[in-house]
């Protein structure tokens, strides 16, 4: 049988290794220091917030090659909105992925004396912005809009979802894609709501609709199966850039294409009926739209809406 010696060698080269790990450990503890947690985005949101209305990007935790974009258009940082907003509004509403390093919100500003209605997405790394995305909804740009509904988040976007009963992050998704195939197809039957599903845009409620609009009171179901939005023929591209589980919510960020070639449709029940009025000449719509999924069932949607050229490039395509 060999006698096994313990060299100083060995006795050297274990050491090290005990260094080296050591060290690794606590490079990763550093590591994991520097990650943004829940609290630590939120708090960049309202950093944001502030440096923009007082004018000054210098206040932001910036990466040095920092995208900005608003409305499809890239910018440079301190232009456009960061120039003309006055100040804040009581509503705000903000939703994080952690794990992505991601965060967004929807925040109404006054600027030049009227409201509009911001909804921002940022990238975080090492604590720093790399990607700001923002669409502001104005009055200007958009068929339908009134901040003056929008005074807090409706609660049902603050609940959390017991850990047990959070669905994953691709079947939230998946959940929300079928939403636009409904769309696309005009039809509701394939999207899974919740019966009493409601959908605000730009701060005024589109479902279910009022006994007085054209369709009559009809949920967000009922409306899709009417094919009256068939004008959007295509929902694209679409990217779900935010998921936050903890919340239950998603964010999409898409584009509707209306080719301005179809203006009537059989609604069954009701006989021809004209479409809306983006179905009269080719224009897009780049839309910031927030999801609640609760029992695996869209619970309620809020959306951020702005008109552009047809097809328009949204900056991150």
């Amino acid at each position: 049988m060999k006698r096994m010696f313990w060299s100083p060698w060995v006795a050297c080269f274990s050491s090290f290794l005990l260094l080296m790990c050591a060290a690794s450990a606590v490079q990763m503890a550093q590591a994991a220091g520097q990650d943004c947690d829940r609290a630590c985005l939120d708090g960049l949101v309202n950093q944001y917030l502030s440096a923009m209305v007082a004018h000054d990007p210098t206040r932001l935790p910036l990466a040095r090659n920092v995208k900005f974009t608003e409305d499809g258009v890239r910018l440079e940082l301190g232009e456009a909105l960061w120039a003309t907003a006055g100040g804040l509004g009581t509503y705000q509403l903000v939703f994080t992925e952690p794990e992505a390093g991601a965060v967004g919100a929807y925040a109404v500003v006054e600027e030049n004396g009227s409201g509009a209605l911001l909804a921002l997405r940022l990238k975080v790394e090492r604590r720093k912005i790399t990607e700001i995305e923002t669409l502001v909804a104005r009055k200007p740009t958009t068929s339908i809009l009134n901040t003056d509904n929008l005074a807090e988040p409706r609660p049902v976007f603050l609940e959390t979802v017991p850990a047990a009963e959070r669905p994953s992050r691709r079947e939230m998704v998946s959940i929300v894609g079928k939403y636009f195939d409904g769309i696309e197809q005009g039809r509701g039957d394939i999207v899974p709501f919740d019966p009493d599903c409601i959908r605000i845009e730009n701060g005024i409620q589109t479902c279910p609709s009022s006994a007085s609009s054209p369709l009559g009171a009809l949920g967000c179901e009922a409306q899709l199966d009417t094919k009256i939005f068939t004008y959007i023929q295509s929902v694209n591209p679409r990217r779900f850039p935010i998921v936050d589980r903890e919340r239950g919510l998603v964010l999409a960020i898409v584009r509707f294409n209306h080719p301005g070639t179809q203006q009537m449709v059989d609604v069954p029940g009701r006989g021809r009926m004209t479409m809306g009025r983006y179905s009269t000449w080719p224009n897009s719509t780049q839309i910031a739209e927030l999801f609640k999924i609760q029992n695996r069932k869209i619970k309620e949607i809020t959306a951020a809406i702005v008109t552009a050229a047809y097809k328009a490039p949204m900056g991150w395509d």
